[in-house]
């Protein structure tokens, strides 16, 4: 579950005279507001291809939007390098990733230390209803034995407010949230929340929806790289180049 620019969509006819003599960035946010009132701009930036702008918003996944506001474009701008085909949206999410990732604080994830020498840490936006992620999670001694840290954050699939993200709740508030997250993972049920509990899920889920996770698990390196979805032990230590 994402939320989409696309349903209930309607351009107005016209916008404010002042729109009319404003660089790209404000028609667009502009544009935006006016069609979509409740999606919170947070940036928009040029990407290689001219006249074509990468938009990220506050609880919608990141689009593409040309430069007079007029036409919106969801999904990957793609390259075409030598014999490579590059995501550009990718690449252009990268930071915006690293740095929405680094201000987490370490209170609202679950966390797997490495065992020994941290080599390296990623981020994982993980359901603990999902059977790869439950398949990822039963790499994790291995995953840290090779020195590699795994940062868990909530997205439920199915969006906040279900029975996934109840569940989630149960594990972010649990005492000991790492073994409530194994016994999840297990299929074991868990009390719920307790009353007055504080959870992340639903902001780390939206924070998922912004970064681009369109499943999960979704692993993401401390640069912002995405790394895709499951990946054995042996495979994320090469991903992340850690020998």
């Amino acid at each position: 579950m994402k939320s989409s620019f696309l349903p209930g969509l309607l351009l107005p006819f016209a916008l404010l005279a002042a729109v009319a003599h404003a660089g790209p960035e404000e028609v667009i946010r502009a544009k935006l507001k006016a069609a979509i009132p409740e999606a919170e701009v947070i940036s928009v930036k040029q990407t290689d291809v001219a006249g074509l702008y990468q938009v990220s918003s506050k609880n919608y996944e990141s689009v593409l939007v040309s430069g007079d506001g007029r036409y919106l474009i969801q999904g990957d701008l793609l390259e075409i390098r030598g014999n490579k085909i590059v995501s550009v949206t990718d690449v252009q999410l990268a930071d915006e990733r690293r740095q929405s990732l680094a201000a987490i604080k370490p209170a609202d994830m679950v966390i797997f230390p490495a065992v020994g020498k941290t080599r390296a840490a990623v981020y994982v936006f993980t359901d603990v209803d999902c059977g790869y992620c439950r398949k990822l999670h039963q790499e994790m001694p291995a995953i840290n034995k090779l020195g590699i840290e795994v940062r868990y954050l909530a997205f439920p699939r199915s969006g906040p407010h279900s029975p996934a993200s109840d569940k989630m709740d149960g594990v972010w508030c649990a005492k000991d949230p790492r073994q409530a997250i194994t016994q999840a993972k297990s299929g074991i049920q868990l009390a719920k929340a307790p009353a007055g509990c504080k959870s992340p899920v639903a902001d780390e889920f939206a924070l998922g929806v912004r970064l681009g996770v369109r499943g999960t698990p979704a692993i993401m390196a401390v640069d912002g790289r995405d790394l895709g979805g499951y990946l054995p032990a042996a495979e994320l230590a090469k991903a992340l180049d850690v020998r």
